[in-house]
């Protein structure tokens, strides 16, 4: 028998519906001639008719057992006549729409989507394209012959839960006319499919098929004769439907040119915010001053690429930028030394209530860096640093034109605005390294009047404090630090009108270090008495158990200038458990050394307080406060010794500080805790110990005046 004739007597034989479900059964499993009778309710003269006739041409064969199963030719075919089965089933829909642009070799395939349910009309193909984009949660992968413009929004929200697409477009479509009838919101968000790094794109001559592709479904359509489409095909979940469409896709985008940048500003009107360096781990991201743009393309950057560039100005509105992974943050350029990349947000609603940021880093494995941005406005908080394995805080600037109304709030405690702000989990630590240097902070760089809203003269009265409750004010915090158990460094940092604190660091694990050298803290604002302090404000304050039982942790404050020229402030304060319960320790074995502290009509150089074992030595303060330095304890509770003991002030240089003498303020509050008293009024000095003091070591110069209330203070003159 002639090829020919073999090949029209396959056909024959597969055209007869029982031989070919006879041939089905089989590929599932060997059969005897009762199973398939009973499947095909057929007596059994029958069935042997049939599989005799399959078996004479090769088809099938019969084993010992009487089984009857597939031979390797029969195998073969029945999966190449799966290709006719689709194109037979659906016949009517492929009398008016054209494979002819399908390559041959996956035209072989087209079998593979013989379990695809058909969509007959336009309405079902875009309702299962935007439930495909809906439930995407990995990748979208999209072949068209124009962008859809109709499932904007549900592209936007599957770029906001981080699906990355693959979308080919024809080239021709690049210039698609019609985009500029797109409404306001419709440009905004073909925009952000367009700028954010989450979207790849590519162009080809002809589109000969619309895919929408997920990791979990498909739809696909074919053109009608003359190339258009009417929205009409099919819908998929199969494996073999997806890997053929992928495998299709696949071989396209291989051959497909990448969009240039130049198509893309002709597509969004110059909306262009990001691009590729050399790196395939860079990506220069431009600001657009549109917060509907800017936030969520470094959102993108973040997520996807180890170093962003950020250039220009960003509007990042009311919005964050969550940082989980590792990555190096960096503005591009300076001018006079000030960053020339801008980043400010807008819109928040006051008073608030909640904890916000710029740069939220929360990640626990991650490195980041953040480094060369001004950072001109914000609300809250500028950094916020809740976990990460190393943070890298350098080289910005972080400016207000006033801090008022920018703050969370705190209720009696008031608005809280804060620079740079690590602070661990509760009830968990920051666990990383941290390093801030050579950063510019300054919460009022619209001047005095900038920072603080006057009350007549008020704000000059030592009694007069501020109504943090009704949001008279605000405190700000340049640097802070709470719940660190790693090594956290701030070093050649500025900070300039923080009213509050300069640098806070509380309630740290005792693992934690915190090394705070060669900073500069100034201040011409008046203080906001945080936390109802009897200072106004502090250039560096330190404390153990604030809120929680813990003991304390190592710092070493040196080589820092501190120069406050309001009423009231402290240069820097240490201090113990603000708590008293098991578990809460004091701070010990610490230095403050080499500092430069000037006041003017200050409250107190330096106070330690409840602390043990620090070395004071080598300070420089100047100006005119009430107390030069102050050692400080309490009361002793059962379970903690609260008095300040074994601590060594000397060679600290006072020649140039003036002390204050009693006023009608000291005299009102002296109560041997804010003020020395004596006779029953105020008694003020270089050198304070309270009653609560014990075996600690004073050396001054024999002019200083000291104050010893304690027990076994060994007081040096010389």
């Amino acid at each position: 028998m002639s090829s020919s004739a073999e090949f029209y007597s396959l056909l024959f034989e597969v055209s007869n519906e029982i031989r070919h479900r006879i041939l089905l059964f089989l590929k599932d499993k060997a059969m005897r001639i009762t199973e398939i009778a009973k499947e095909l309710d057929l007596n059994h003269p029958e069935i042997r008719r049939h599989v005799t006739r399959l078996r004479d041409i090769g088809l099938i064969t019969r084993d010992a057992e009487g089984y009857y199963r597939l031979t390797p030719y029969g195998e073969a075919s029945i999966i190449l006549f799966q290709e006719f089965e689709f194109l037979s089933a659906n016949n009517n829909y492929f009398e008016n729409h054209s494979l002819s642009g399908i390559p041959t070799q996956y035209l072989k395939r087209i079998g593979e989507l013989r379990k695809t349910m058909s969509l007959t009309n336009a309405i079902d193909y875009f309702r299962f394209s935007d439930n495909l984009l809906r439930e995407s949660k990995e990748y979208v992968w999209l072949l068209v012959d124009q962008f859809p413009v109709n499932s904007l929004p549900a592209i936007v929200n599957s770029i906001d839960r981080g699906v990355k697409f693959k979308i080919i477009e024809t080239k021709e479509r690049i210039l698609n006319p019609d985009l500029n009838a797109l409404t306001s919101s419709e440009s905004q968000a073909l925009n952000r499919t367009r700028s954010t790094p989450l979207t790849e794109q590519k162009m080809i001559d002809e589109v000969p098929v619309n895919l929408f592709i997920s990791e979990n479904s498909c739809v696909l359509a074919f053109p009608t004769p003359d190339g258009k489409y009417d929205f009409k095909g099919f819908y998929g979940t199969n494996n073999s439907t997806l890997n053929w469409s992928k495998d299709l896709f696949q071989y396209y985008w291989g051959g497909a040119e990448l969009r240039k940048s130049q198509d893309i500003s002709i597509h969004v009107t110059r909306e262009l915010v990001s691009y590729r360096v050399d790196s395939s781990d860079t990506i220069v991201v431009e600001g657009r001053e549109k917060p509907e743009i800017d936030v969520q393309a470094v959102q993108d950057a973040v997520d996807n690429y180890e170093e962003v560039v950020l250039k220009g100005t960003f509007n990042f509105g009311a919005s964050s930028v969550l940082i989980s992974r590792s990555v190096n943050v960096r503005g591009e350029g300076r001018e006079n030394e000030i960053p020339t990349t801008i980043i400010y947000k807008k819109g928040w609603r006051f008073p608030f209530t909640e904890f916000d940021s710029v740069f939220h880093i929360d990640g626990d494995d991650s490195d980041v860096s953040i480094e060369n941005i001004h950072f001109t406005d914000f609300n809250h908080t500028c950094i916020l640093g809740v976990q990460s394995r190393s943070l890298r805080i350098k080289n910005n600037r972080i400016t207000l034109m006033t801090g008022y109304g920018r703050g969370m709030t705190y209720g009696a405690f008031g608005d809280v605005v804060i620079g740079i702000w690590i602070r661990g989990p509760e009830p968990l630590s920051f666990k990383g390294k941290v390093a801030v240097e050579e950063n510019y902070i300054d919460f009022a760089r619209g001047g005095a009047f900038g920072g603080f809203l006057t009350r007549g003269g008020l704000e000059q009265d030592p009694e007069y404090r501020p109504d943090l409750f009704n949001h008279e004010y605000y405190m700000g915090f340049g640097f802070a630090v709470h719940q660190a158990s790693g090594i956290v460094s701030f070093k050649k940092n500025i900070i300039r009108n923080t009213n509050a604190r300069g640098i806070a660091v509380t309630g740290n694990l005792p693992s934690a270090d915190i090394q705070i050298k060669n900073n500069t803290i100034e201040s011409d604002l008046f203080g906001s008495y945080p936390f109802s302090s009897p200072e106004a404000g502090a250039g560096i304050l330190a404390q153990s158990a604030w809120a929680r039982a813990l003991s304390g942790f190592k710092i070493d404050i040196k080589d820092n200038t501190i120069k406050l020229d309001k009423l009231n402030y402290s240069g820097i304060k240490i201090l113990g458990p603000l708590i008293d319960r098991e578990g809460a320790g004091k701070l010990s074995g610490g230095t403050i050394c080499d500092n430069r502290i000037q006041l003017r009509e200050g409250y107190e150089g330096i106070h330690v307080r409840k602390c043990d074992d620090f070395d004071v030595t080598d300070n420089t303060i100047s100006g005119l406060t009430y107390y030069g330095i102050r050692v400080s304890g309490r009361e002793c509770s059962k379970e903690l010794n609260q008095n300040a003991m074994n601590n060594i002030i000397k060679d600290n240089d006072m020649d140039k500080l003036r002390i204050r003498e009693p006023d009608s303020y000291s005299n009102n509050n002296a109560d041997g805790r804010k003020f020395a008293i004596a006779s029953g009024s105020s008694v003020t000095a270089h050198v304070w110990l309270n009653k609560h003091t014990k075996n600690n070591e004073i050396i001054v110069r024999d002019k200083e005046k000291v104050i010893d209330e304690g027990e076994d203070n060994r007081i040096e003159k010389k």
